[in-house]
């Protein structure tokens, strides 16, 4: 290694270091989440990593309006793809075929914007990261 080499490599190892964002440095994840105005009262949500972020999903269920994720269970740094879904009582039910009672049945009432056609996004930094999602169950807004 030529010497002016081993000093760029040396300063790029040392910022990558103090930036607190090493590659198996994970991080918490604590936020709200409402809808209407109103907060979510039961859910979930998943951190997506986007192209570009060497980092696992992370996610959590959403109670009573608040989410959070342990740092041990959270993602790297790194820019996110947010999917939240929340379902509610249709009205109906259906047979169960393994036990023949009758359950209800559910489905998913926050827009597809939110989950399987998120536009959401979250950067990550290193440390806790706070987050507030506000949203609209009007699929046109």
């Amino acid at each position: 290694m030529t010497s002016m080499f081993r000093k760029t490599f040396f300063a790029i190892a040392i910022l990558a270091v103090l930036s607190g964002c090493g590659s198996s440095d994970r991080h918490t994840l604590k936020g709200t989440v409402t809808v209407n105005n109103q907060p979510l009262q039961q859910g979930s949500i998943r951190f997506i990593p986007l192209q570009g972020t060497d980092s696992p999903s992370a996610g959590s269920e959403i109670k009573s309006g608040e989410f959070s994720v342990a740092a041990d269970k959270g993602p790297l740094c790194g820019s996110f793809r947010v999917e939240i879904t929340a379902s509610r009582k249709t009205g109906r039910k259906s047979r169960d075929r393994m036990s023949g009672e009758m359950t209800d049945i559910y489905s998913q009432f926050l827009p597809a914007r939110y989950n399987s056609n998120s536009d959401l996004t979250a950067e990550v930094k290193a440390g806790e990261n706070q987050y507030e999602f506000a949203l609209n169950s009007n699929p046109n807004k």
